[in-house]
């Protein structure tokens, strides 16, 4: 997870600037020194349109009638609902770690009261609890990918204990790579600029 008060001091010399153009808005975010974590949210209000570019990556994200500079709000404080808004984006939004799949199947197998199933799964005698808890992560982890999670090869292991993997697989060692804070972060603080300086 991004650490936010890491990332709000790299906004301390930042100057929010406000253009509007009627039914495009700009919100510039920047130091007038650095392009180092400049950001624009640019508003097409008459296709409720949001772009957001800069050295933080490029997004677009659009919904029908609240993806404007005025209804922004509604995201600012809702990353997740935000986050169903998004159409493209360059920078990842989620990232996938092993160490992080190992504990989300722990808790998985002790949430659906499965650990005692995967430890004696074609156990032979001289098997620790140990060596089947951990071939199981190893069955599963085999092909898993930092951009995609557990891969095929995970699946069919998994399926041979769950017969609902599709609903919960994608979000094994899934995490937010907190990009979307850090937008929601930039333009919270460029707005209270904005407001402390009478533009908008």
């Amino acid at each position: 997870m991004v650490d936010l008060k890491f990332q709000k001091k790299q906004f301390v010399n930042h100057i929010a600037k406000f253009t509007d153009y009627g039914n495009i808005k700009i919100v510039d975010f920047g130091r007038p020194d650095s392009n180092e974590y400049r950001i624009r949210f640019l508003f097409e209000e008459d296709y409720c349109r949001l772009h957001i570019s800069g050295d933080l990556g490029e997004l677009i994200a659009s919904n029908y009638n609240n993806m404007t500079f005025e209804g922004f709000s509604d995201f600012v404080n809702d990353v997740g609902y935000f986050r169903e808004k998004i159409d493209c984006h360059n920078r990842k939004i989620y990232t996938y770690n092993s160490e992080d799949a190992e504990r989300d199947l722990k808790e998985l197998l002790e949430e659906w009261d499965m650990m005692e199933e995967i430890l004696q799964h074609d156990r032979c005698d001289f098997e620790t609890d140990e060596d089947k808890l951990e071939e199981f992560y190893e069955d599963v982890l085999e092909d898993f990918s930092e951009d995609t999670g557990v891969g095929s090869k995970g699946y069919d292991a998994l399926s041979e204990h769950f017969s609902d993997v599709w609903e919960f697989v994608r979000d094994i060692g899934k995490r937010s790579t907190g990009i979307l804070d850090v937008y929601m972060l930039a333009f919270k603080l460029a707005a209270e600029q904005l407001k402390e300086k009478g533009e908008v």
